[in-house]
């Protein structure tokens, strides 16, 4: 049985047999070849759209790399503009801390002409350590100044009801500061004891022992020496330049500013204000050659003019004397400005002992509207007045409240004008102790010497001419207060008062 190998008659592509086989083999091959380039067309299509599928998946990730390349550089930019912005904040800060540093040393540096002399003794200073001095007074006056003048004194003494304890010195204190502290104790030990020592001292001698002769010469020859006071004193360089008076400049520390150039061929009368309790500063700069005076005004002789009480005191008298301090009277003042010869510097401490008594830390009342009487002897004289301000000189003592019309200061009054010096009830640091004493506090004194007022000669001057004269003084002295008071001062709220 014979199998049917083309069921459907499908022409076979082998040789044909017939014509007819011929037709329908060129027409198979036609269809294959058809059915050949449609297959190559589907092959071609497809490898081109898979060849564009790759193509849109690599834009696609050409793209996201390209996104994330700029979110990256974004990222990056404002990092760096956070950075450059942080930069340009810090670099502000920078600026503007500068910026408060330039205004602070604009504020505190000094001018040329004061800088030397202040970097001469500023070398010596040394910073006041915590809970010594001035700054447990500061905070121990505000317990014991609400009580009266006896319970506190007796309080400050013993340290009594405070939360304090005793404030006693420490030992290991460097030697220095010990040597300050015994200049400073010398000063105010000749001020207070020396005159009212010798004095009984000599009557001791006289009436009990057998040198009475000692007391007797010293009698006879103080009785023709007397007014030596009046007519220049008698000063003694070697005193004046004692290495002793270092060392009290030191202690507080006192600072001579010079503002304005003195001409040596005048005479000049220099004002000091305040007066303080004691004029510490006046007499560490025209008593001592402690701040170098001589050098910083070369051609010039200082002299300090006091009450003359002082050289009533004996042996006081002669050591006062040989450190150029010379009586504050009239006859004084002729004798050194009516001779010849020029270059007199006559430091007056103006408001008195009346102004001591209204020197009090943290107030500025200065006694010159009654004080004409220098005025008066510079016209006659023709010599030009100096205004100085010494910053400070209030604060080195405490002293007890004495409003004008109160008891204690009634008295004092009356005491003033019996003894020609004031009865300051003042209050000071001890040697081994800080709450009670003679020795002052370690607050530093700035003296300011303003520019001098140029005085004609007149030799009988008109009240008016006294009178003008004397205005000019009072405004160039609180002129002088409000420029420097931010500089120096440890008050500068504090208004000057003229009384």
């Amino acid at each position: 049985m014979e199998v049917d190998t083309n069921p459907r008659g499908i022409p076979l592509i082998g040789k044909p047999q017939t014509p007819d086989d011929l037709k329908t083999s060129a027409y198979t091959s036609q269809m294959v070849e058809e059915i050949l380039e449609t297959n190559n067309h589907m092959a071609n299509g497809i490898g081109v759209e898979k060849e564009t599928v790759k193509e849109t998946e690599i834009t696609a990730d050409v793209k996201e790399t390209n996104t994330k390349e700029e979110e990256v550089k974004k990222q990056e930019e404002d990092k760096g503009c956070e950075t450059e912005t942080k930069e340009k904040e810090q670099e502000e800060e920078v600026t503007e801390m500068k910026e408060e540093r330039k205004c602070e040393e604009s504020k505190s540096q000094v001018t040329e002409e004061e800088e030397d002399p202040l970097k001469e003794l500023k070398k010596y200073n040394s910073n006041v350590p915590e809970g010594t001095s001035s700054h447990v007074k500061d905070k121990i006056d505000e317990h014991f100044d609400k009580y009266p003048w006896v319970l506190g004194a007796l309080g400050r003494l013993f340290n009594l009801s405070t939360g304090y304890g005793p404030k006693f010195a420490p030992i290991n204190i460097p030697l220095r500061r010990r040597l300050q502290t015994f200049a400073v104790l010398f000063w105010m030990s000749t001020f207070l004891f020396m005159g009212a020592g010798s004095f009984f001292f000599l009557l001791y001698l006289f009436f009990f022992t057998q040198y009475w002769w000692i007391s007797l010469c010293y009698f006879t020859w103080y009785l023709g020496d007397r007014t030596i006071c009046n007519r220049g004193g008698r000063r003694w360089h070697w005193m004046r330049s004692w290495t002793l008076w270092k060392h009290y400049r030191d202690f507080f520390p006192v600072h001579l500013i010079k503002t304005a150039e003195l001409d040596p061929s005048k005479n000049y009368i220099m004002g000091y204000h305040p007066h303080g309790i004691l004029s510490a500063g006046a007499f560490c700069h025209f008593a001592t050659e402690g701040t170098d005076f001589s050098k910083t005004y070369p051609g010039f002789t200082p002299h300090l003019l006091t009450l003359e009480g002082h050289f009533h005191l004996p042996f006081y008298r002669e050591f006062f004397m040989a450190s150029g301090a010379v009586s504050a009277t009239r006859e004084s003042m002729d004798y050194l400005l009516g001779r010849e010869g020029s270059g007199r510097a006559l430091c007056l401490v103006v408001g008195g002992a009346k102004e001591a008594l209204d020197c009090h830390p943290g107030q500025v009342i200065l006694h010159l509207s009654k004080r004409k009487g220098f005025c008066k002897m510079a016209l006659r004289h023709g010599a030009s007045l100096v205004p100085m301000f010494s910053f400070g000189e209030n604060d080195v003592y405490d002293q007890i409240a004495n409003p004008e019309g109160s008891l204690i200061r009634r008295i004092q009054n009356s005491v003033q004008k019996m003894i020609g010096l004031a009865p300051c009830m003042f209050i000071g640091r001890g040697v081994f102790q800080y709450s009670f004493g003679i020795v002052p506090f370690r607050k530093p004194i700035y003296t300011v010497v303003g520019a001098p007022i140029d005085v004609p000669l007149v030799k009988n001057p008109t009240k008016e001419q006294i009178v003008n004269l004397h205005e000019t003084y009072v405004n160039a002295v609180v002129d002088l207060y409000n420029k420097y008071k931010d500089r120096y001062s440890e008050h500068p709220e504090c208004k000057i008062t003229i009384v």
